[in-house]
């Protein structure tokens, strides 16, 4: 008989006591049911696996508003739709934005320290409020430049020069659209040969490198301290207290710009190659 039988549980009642605060109990109904649905004898059931049909509570009274609050967090990333019905977002064209939710912790606590409270004692005043929003994420947009500018003139008169031309950034990529590309071309250039003492030399142009991030401030610091040696202890820095505080303000200025233009946070890279100066009979001229 008892292989047929299992305890069922109601819901817990209302936190009952004389005292508020946690001294409060609860309790509820605990029957043994047969797998046909009908109740039957205690006995049948198996004791070890009997739930509980009271427990301790906290018993709100109204003067716990003003020490209980909820607290909520932030708002998480948005997330697609597709990928928590589907596991991984499904490929579809944009079109003004993909419907999305965020979830965010909401929880009770205690307002002079911030300790976490059942949620019982905040929902006595107020309802829960919500865990889930609707968003929406915004199309990807890809990186749109301008036209390149027109070629400038050639840095020689005569023999082997260089031009360069450059185009600007007209709308930056956002929310994980493509990359701006190149924005300076050069091109060598030859408006002739020289006739005088510049027709025994003249310029190889190497290929370009990868594109590769500069040298972080840190690094560049560190090398100028390792060439110059004791030439910056020397020197002492700024004694002027004016001038330093001026310099500190312009530091931290520069620094909140950064960080408030999030949409033109773009990395720019460089690239390098090898310009060398050529005799006529092929040796390399060293630069002085």
């Amino acid at each position: 008989m008892k292989t047929c039988s299992s305890h069922l549980a109601g819901p817990w009642g209302r936190c009952m006591g004389s005292d508020c605060g946690p001294g409060g109990s609860q309790s509820r109904a605990v029957w043994c049911a047969h797998v046909d649905g009908w109740t039957t004898l205690h006995t049948n059931c198996d004791q070890g696996q009997r739930p509980s049909n009271q427990r301790n509570c906290f018993r709100v009274c109204d003067w716990h508003k003003d020490l209980y609050d909820w607290k909520l967090g932030a708002w998480n990333e948005c997330v697609p739709v597709s990928a928590r019905t589907f596991g991984a977002p499904r490929q579809f064209t944009c079109s003004g934005g993909e419907e999305g939710i965020q979830i965010r912790e909401v929880g009770c606590m205690l307002k002079s320290d911030g300790s976490p409270a059942e949620d019982a004692i905040c929902e006595y005043f107020e309802p829960k409020p919500r865990l889930e929003q609707a968003c929406l994420i915004p199309c990807p947009q890809d990186c749109v430049v301008s036209e390149y500018s027109p070629w400038t003139s050639c840095s020689k008169t005569c023999g082997t020069g260089l031009r360069n031309r450059v185009r600007s950034v007209l709308v930056p990529p956002l929310f994980g659209g493509a990359g701006c590309p190149n924005l300076t071309e050069f091109q060598s250039c030859k408006p002739g040969p020289c006739t005088g003492p510049e027709g025994l030399y003249s310029l190889r142009v190497g290929p370009w490198s990868t594109c590769a991030l500069p040298q972080t401030r840190t690094a560049r610091q560190a090398k100028r301290r390792k060439g110059k040696g004791q030439g910056l202890r020397e020197r002492g820095g700024v004694k002027d207290p004016e001038t330093r505080e001026l310099i500190q303000k312009k530091r931290s200025r520069n620094r909140l710009n950064r960080q408030e233009s999030p949409f033109w946070d773009i990395q720019v890279g460089y690239q390098t190659r090898e310009v060398a100066c050529i005799h006529r009979n092929g040796s390399r001229v060293v630069r002085k």
